[in-house]
Parts: C-alpha cells; sequence; structure tokens
C-alpha cells in the first residue's frame, strides 16, 4: 500500500500518491488461530528443561545443526506429533452450523475436511515472555481452528514505509467460528485430559478453569494467537470478480508489468500448515514466467 497501490480512501488518509485505486487489498484476511495447553511434567517424563536450560547444550546443538543437520536441534525443533480431527456430530447440531449457506455447510461435511488440529511438543516458551526456567520441563499441545468463517483485514497505519501495516484477522468473529473454537477445545479434552497423559502433569500452567461454553469461550479469548498463516488479501480471481486483485497469471489487474507471487494471493486457506502452499504458489509463478518469456 505504500507505493500508492490500495484503497484510495485509507492512501489519502495518509497522505499516499494514489497510484492505482485498489479497494479489495487488504480485504479477505484468513488465518488459523489456535489456543496452548501447557501442563508441568515429572523430571522423568521429559528431557526439555536439560537441553532448553543449558545455554552452551543450545549452542553446540546449532553448531551440529548447520553442519550436517543432526543433533539434538533435530528432535527439540522438528518433532511434532499432529492430528487432524472432525467434529461433525457436534457442529450439524448447532444452529451456527445450521445458519451458514448450504455450499458451505456441504463442504464442511466432507470426508476429507478436518475442523480442528492438534499438534503436539511445540516449544511454547519461545513465544511466552518471561517463562520461568523451572517450568521448562513442560508439555505443550495446541489447539488450531480450521474453516472459520471470519474474514479480516490489513489496512495502513502510516505513510512511512517503515511502519507495519495494521493486520487485524478479527478471530472469532462469526457466530460458527465461536462454536467451532468451543467444541474443538472441548473434543481435544480426549488427549488432554486422557489418563495416559495426565498420569505425568505436575502443574497447570495454561489450561482452561472448567468446561462449560462460556470457560472455553473466553480461555479462547485470553490466550488465543496466529499461526502466522495469512492469506486472500491481494486474491487472485478471475477477470472482473469484485474481491479479485490479481489474475490467474499473477498479474495485478491494471498495472503493467506487476505480479504478485506470495501467500496474500492464495484465494483459499488450506487445512494444513501453508509453507508448502507459499512453496509452490511461488513454483506456479516461475513457470508462468519460463514460459510466457520463453526463458526455459
Amino acid at each position: 500500500m505504500h507505493s500508492g497501490i490500495g484503497p484510495a480512501d485509507q492512501l489519502q488518509q495518509y497522505e499516499v500518491p494514489v497510484v492505482h485505486d485498489v479497494p479489495a487489498i487488504g480485504q479477505g484476511l484468513r488465518d488459523h488461530c489456535f489456543v496452548p495447553m501447557v501442563n508441568t511434567r515429572t523430571e522423568t517424563s521429559t528431557d526439555r528443561k536439560a537441553f532448553y536450560g543449558d545455554k552452551a547444550a543450545m549452542e553446540a546443538a546449532q553448531k551440529q545443526w548447520e553442519e550436517d543437520g543432526t543433533g539434538p536441534w533435530a528432535k527439540f525443533a522438528c518433532e511434532l506429533g499432529i492430528g487432524w480431527f472432525k467434529l461433525t456430530e457436534q457442529l450439524t447440531s448447532s444452529p451456527e452450523f445450521k445458519a451458514l449457506p448450504a455450499d458451505e455447510q456441504k463442504y464442511l461435511l466432507q470426508e476429507t475436511v478436518p475442523h480442528y488440529e492438534i499438534l503436539t511438543h511445540f516449544p511454547v516458551h519461545w513465544v511466552i515472555p518471561d517463562f520461568p526456567n523451572e517450568a521448562l520441563n513442560y508439555s505443550c499441545l495446541l489447539v488450531f481452528l480450521f474453516n472459520a468463517q471470519t474474514r479480516g483485514e490489513v489496512t495502513l497505519q502510516s505513510s512511512d514505509p517503515d511502519c507495519p501495516l495494521s493486520f487485524n484477522p478479527k478471530f472469532l468473529a462469526h457466530p460458527f467460528d465461536r462454536r467451532l473454537a468451543i467444541e474443538a477445545l472441548r473434543d481435544s479434552f480426549r488427549v488432554a485430559k486422557h489418563d495416559s497423559y495426565t498420569k505425568d502433569n505436575v502443574a497447570e500452567l495454561a489450561m482452561p478453569k472448567g468446561e462449560s461454553d462460556e470457560d472455553l469461550l473466553e480461555y479462547w479469548r485470553q490466550n488465543i494467537s496466529s499461526s502466522w498463516h495469512m492469506t486472500g488479501t491481494v486474491k487472485m480471481g478471475r477477470t472482473g470478480d469484485a474481491d479479485a486483485v490479481v489474475d490467474p497469471d499473477f498479474k495485478l489487474t491494471g498495472i503493467e508489468n506487476l505480479r504478485v507471487a506470495d501467500m496474500s494471493v492464495v484465494p483459499v486457506l488450506v487445512n494444513a500448515h501453508v509453507q508448502a502452499v507459499a512453496y509452490v504458489t511461488g513454483a506456479i509463478c516461475a513457470e508462468k514466467l519460463v514460459k510466457e518469456y520463453s526463458l526455459s
């Protein structure tokens, strides 16, 4: 937007010269949100503290990782457990689901479409300020929501290009998203509160205080985080689509010799982590450029 391409009203508000008025830029932001559940564990059930609590060990492991991709960081930074789950019974009986458009309901009921994800072994102490060293022997489960209906936005805050844009995903703004959040967290207790998991717990660091709808939704509101999977704010679409900014060849409509090839052009938010999607997006654009300019 600082280049002068974007919604004219925002550009004019911050006295950025309008090069091309594109109201759809910055709209349609989608992202995966998550909450953590964290418990400290018995000393013999995890070796996190021995590693993360030893700066010299981490530095030595870093050197080993840089040399050959092996060692402790191959475990602590790379080993994750991921599971995808459906909530068909819980959601289909809810008024929030029934209020969705028929095509969205049909999509959500497809066998291969998950409704939430549990991720294990996440190093949550990296993202919690002032995480206590004595609690490094912890276990963390993350609960991610998929197929949320809310659309957020990205807007200007200043004419200074060094000033970041404002990202507002508007998490849980849609009634269905709130129902999904409640049911996903409640369903995840099949893991988080199973005897085989809780037997090694010592103390709760981050857990809902109860299992009522109110308690679960409040836990989301107090602990929700972005997963940095943001997509859709420079959306690809057919020529003439009101919310399309780039065409299927990644060309920005109305500006010559300008293409966009990052996650902002992806018109859907996939039910997965998006790194592979980013790779594929760049590769497809590169293939189009090679073909168009006979570069092969």
